[in-house]
């Protein structure tokens, strides 16, 4: 970082793309779902059985999830048919690992910031 400017972290406006996407997957159910969709697509009643959760319940994850980036979603006739976007995914995992990833973290102490 050159004298004088701001860490890049600072300024990438992905941080608060990770933040909102960190905050859609914070709920328990929303993870269950992405780890059962992990096994490939499914439907609102295939989550509800999964996940032992009401439908109206089920389809408020689903659509949170979907809407978050996390989900694609199929229609097929009345039914909707739920996959992980993984596109999506993959970007969110990219830019946390960019800035969270605890192996390129050197030991030792920090410099102060003078606080």
């Amino acid at each position: 970082m050159k004298n004088g400017e701001a860490p890049k972290c600072r300024k990438d406006p992905r941080i608060v793309e990770l933040a909102d996407a960190l905050k859609s997957l914070s709920e328990p159910n929303r993870l269950r779902i992405i780890c059962y969709l992990s096994g490939g697509e499914g439907c609102v009643c295939d989550v509800e059985r999964e996940l032992g959760i009401s439908q109206q319940l089920a389809s408020h994850h689903l659509n949170a999830l979907k809407d978050a980036g996390f989900l694609n979603v199929r229609k097929e006739s009345t039914s909707s048919y739920y996959s992980i976007d993984t596109e999506n995914l993959k970007g969110i995992n990219e830019t946390f690992y960019e800035y969270i990833d605890y192996r390129r973290v050197k030991p030792g102490k920090r410099q102060s910031c003078g606080c």
